[in-house]
């Protein structure tokens, strides 16, 4: 009986320190490829910061991305060449108004 208890314990530990962790990322990267847009910036596993400009799926095959990391140079990727997305393209075309001048506070 002491015996199944420690196996318990050890599967129980085994879960919550290893592979609940490792779920809870793939489920999280699942989730920012799947909202993945053209014009979000991301953060290549290579270390560059690129722009999408095209999303490619295909009914064979992997999914290709075309990325922009600089004005005229496009590299093509799969969603394992992308780390994590840096900033989706909502927050970079809606730019804050400027906030107008308050009377009362004399501005």
């Amino acid at each position: 009986m002491d015996v199944l208890i420690a196996l318990i314990a050890v599967v129980g530990a085994f879960y919550f320190i290893l592979l609940r962790p490792v779920m809870q990322q793939q489920r999280k990267r699942r989730a920012q490829m799947s909202s993945l847009d053209v014009g979000d910036e991301v953060l290549t596993t290579g270390g560059f910061f690129a722009t999408v400009i095209d999303i490619q799926t295909a009914d064979e095959g992997p999914m290709i991305i075309q990325l922009e990391a600089a004005p005229g140079v496009v590299l093509r990727a799969t969603p394992a060449a992308i780390e994590s997305v840096t900033r989706h393209a909502a927050s970079i075309e809606a730019p804050q108004a400027p906030a107008e001048a308050d009377p009362a506070r004399g501005q």
